[in-house]
């Protein structure tokens, strides 16, 4: 079989068929929880409206409970009617004012609460079977009209639980109030004027707030919402409500309060909408991917082995020795990446033999000019001491001392070979430079060294001290006038070594100038400048580590060289 056939077959079966399965189990997962979160949300919009409808019901009991506890209302109703005798200017004028009272207080409540059309006490005798109006709001209220409705009887039977009358037209009102659908609470008021009577207070609510919370509906389209009494019958909203059919989810939550269902039917095509999307979405991506993924694995197959022949071409002429053959890159894919990597390699190999050559030339000359600079270490060492015997028999010992601190400073400076040194041999190098420069400036210059014993042997880069304190020494103090000190401590896996001086100190300006530029100059001794020694330090070791300066004008210096601790 072709690589290109074989190349199309496995990217169908790698890619394709993969995403095929993935896609639908996708679907299935996603339709299923999909079906669940609808109905789920359906449910919990029905319930939401169901709990605000029981809001407005026990806020109609509340009014009710209100009424009834409040003390004047019931010294009120446990009155007793006037004798002939009784009925004076003065108690019937405070008969007259106690019903106002009682009307304004039941007008105020109705006031606090806009969606209550009105709130009465009515009484019956049951002798009589005769319904009075005690009190009420200012809507006259028609109780002849009452006792005919078909629901009266329910309110009779009833004991000492409060009765809520299922949504009908309210036609026992006088003037003023239209005739519309109306909710009606009796509240039993527990003790009556007389042990016979019934009395309620009596709260009416229209039936159009309930539409409003229906209105507002559950979020699907083509809804329906219906309330339903005890017996199933629909008593607001959507009468087709039940209406069977195969087509619609009914949901239903029954009320706490009243005992009335509130039922929704919605259809499954609206439900189950987010599905059926999902599964049109899905299919087209699927076959929109195989048709792509069956171009692309043709076009790949087609490009992916006229690149290959060509880099095995070029890489038969490199084994030969020729490093100029190149690969045309013809695609920016894979393949094509590798061709730009073998070129760039091939440049890199390149520019690494050109490198090595002119390394190998720069080599030779440097030796060459080494060679015929070099000074012989033991004829400086000779000719230093001839001096100094010479100052011994002159009679001049501070000549001798001079030249004998010089000779070693320049025995370990021209004598050892590395990079690094113990901080030990570092710390003798920098003793005899100081000394040095002691007999130049005399006693003006004082140094005091505190080096922690256990430092001695940790190994740092060479010539790090010395630039530090000739910087202290010609930049710092004033024509060598003022004090030096060197500190070493171990912190843990840190060594901290701090040069510092009482000198003039530095603006920031001139700290950041100071590492930022090489300040050596011909006339120091070891011609490294504090730039030099933070490069050093940062190239051997790298982050965190180097140099650090703080200075502030006339209050002196502190360099610090944070180093790793490095023994052996």
């Amino acid at each position: 079989m072709k690589i290109r056939v074989r190349l199309i077959l496995s990217f169908l079966g790698m890619a394709i068929v993969p995403l095929s399965v993935v896609n639908v189990f996708v679907y299935h997962k996603f339709a299923g929880s999909s079906e669940s979160q609808a109905t789920a949300s359906a449910q919990a919009s029905l319930r939401q409206i169901g709990s605000n409808v029981d809001t407005y019901m026990k806020d109609m009991e509340s009014i009710a409970k209100v009424v009834v506890l409040n003390r004047s209302i019931s010294d009120w109703l446990h009155q007793a009617p006037l004798e002939k005798s009784e009925e004076t200017a003065v108690n019937l004028e405070k008969r007259y004012k106690d019903d106002l009272d009682i009307r304004h207080f039941l007008t105020a409540q109705k006031g606090s609460r806009p969606y209550i059309d009105g709130i009465h006490i009515l009484s019956m005798n049951d002798r009589s079977h005769r319904l009075l109006v005690r009190s009420g709001t200012n809507v006259d209220l028609k109780p002849d009209l009452i006792v005919r409705q078909p629901w009266w009887p329910e309110v009779l039977q009833e004991g000492n639980a409060s009765i809520f009358v299922a949504p009908h037209k309210a036609d026992y009102f006088d003037y003023g109030v239209p005739v519309s659908e109306s909710i009606d609470m009796f509240y039993p008021i527990p003790y009556p004027l007389k042990a016979k009577d019934k009395e309620w207070v009596f709260v009416h609510m229209s039936a159009d707030l309930l539409l409003e919370e229906f209105s507002n509906g559950i979020g699907f389209s083509g809804e329906k919402i219906g309330l339903l009494d005890k017996e199933g019958q629909v008593i607001l909203g959507s009468r087709d409500v039940l209406a069977p059919s195969s087509e619609s989810l009914i949901i239903s939550h029954v009320s706490s309060v009243t005992g009335w269902t509130l039922t929704a039917s919605i259809p499954y095509d609206q439900l189950y909408r987010f599905t059926r999307q999902t599964r049109d979405v899905t299919l087209a991506i699927t076959a929109i991917a195989c048709l792509l993924g069956l171009a692309l694995a043709v076009a790949l197959s087609k490009h992916v082995l006229k690149p290959l022949q060509l880099l095995s071409h070029s890489i038969r002429h490199i084994q030969t020795g020729f490093f100029q053959s190149r690969v045309k890159v013809l695609a920016n894919d894979e393949i094509g990446e590798l061709s730009s990597s073998y070129n760039e390699m091939l440049n890199t190999l390149e520019a690494l033999l050109k490198r090595v050559q002119e390394e190998e030339h720069a080599k030779k000359d440097a030796e060459l000019k080494a060679l015929q600079y070099q000074i012989n270490p033991h004829f400086l060492y000779n000719t230093l001491n001839s001096v100094q015997w010479l100052a011994v028999l002159h009679g001049v010992p501070q000549i001798k001392e001079l030249i004998t601190s010089l000779i070693k400073l320049l025995q370990s400076s021209l004598g050892k070979k590395g990079p690094f040194q113990t901080l030990s041999e570092e710390l003798e190098e920098l003793r005899h430079y100081i000394a040095i420069q002691q007999y130049r400036f005399g006693s003006d210059l004082s140094v005091d060294f505190d080096v922690d014993a256990d430092t001695a042997h940790c190994i740092v880069p060479r010539m790090i001290l010395q630039p530090l304190v000739e910087n202290s020494i010609f930049h710092g103090l004033e024509d060598g006038v003022g004090h030096i000190w060197i500190q070493v401590r171990r912190e843990g896996q840190a060594l901290m070594v701090s040069v510092m001086d009482d000198g003039v100190g530095m603006t920031p300006e001139a700290i950041e100038s100071l590492l930022a530029k090489d300040d050596a100059f011909p006339g120091k001794f070891s011609g490294i400048g504090i730039h030099n020694v933070a490069e050093k330090i940062k190239r051997l070791f790298g982050s965190p580590y180097g140099i650090s300066i703080m200075s502030e004008i006339g209050q002196g210096t502190k360099i610090i060289i944070h180093l790793p601790v490095k023994e052996g």
